[in-house]
């Protein structure tokens, strides 16, 4: 058995991988905003010394380290998304087939172009001739 379109199944895996690539980062996100899952930690939150001078200002630290956690969480969920529609949109681009149909009009070159003259304009019908010269007399 010979396959007879190897793009259209090559373009179906692209689609169905693309939809797989974008649905795991909506559905991270809609796991963390429901509170079942904690946000990924890329930044581990410092430890804070209360008898450090500067503790005030490693406390406001820590507090802000979440958000630095949220940031690479959001840029990387976009690079996905990003990625899967990407291929998505190549693989309908090989699923749909194209039909191009090509229309050759000639075309006439430089020099005949600046040699040929002007077209004198066509002879009128008789009718359209007397009726427009009895339209000048009035």
């Amino acid at each position: 058995m010979r396959i007879q379109k190897p793009e259209k199944l090559v373009g179906y895996a692209l689609l169905i991988i693309g939809i797989v690539i974008i649905f795991i980062p909506v559905l991270i996100s809609i796991l963390i905003l429901l509170g079942n899952m904690g946000i990924p930690q890329f930044v581990q939150k410092p430890s804070v010394n209360p008898s450090d001078p500067n503790a005030e200002i490693a406390r406001m630290m820590a507090e802000a380290f979440p958000l630095l956690n949220v940031i690479p969480t959001f840029l990387l969920f976009v690079v996905l998304v990003y990625a899967g529609s990407v291929l998505m949109g190549k693989g309908v681009g090989l699923i749909k087939e194209i039909n191009w149909k090509i229309v050759r009009t000639p075309t006439k070159g430089a020099e005949e172009a600046e040699t040929e003259e002007p077209a004198e304009p066509e002879a009128k019908p008789a009718k359209k001739a007397k009726k427009e010269k009895q339209e000048e007399d009035e």
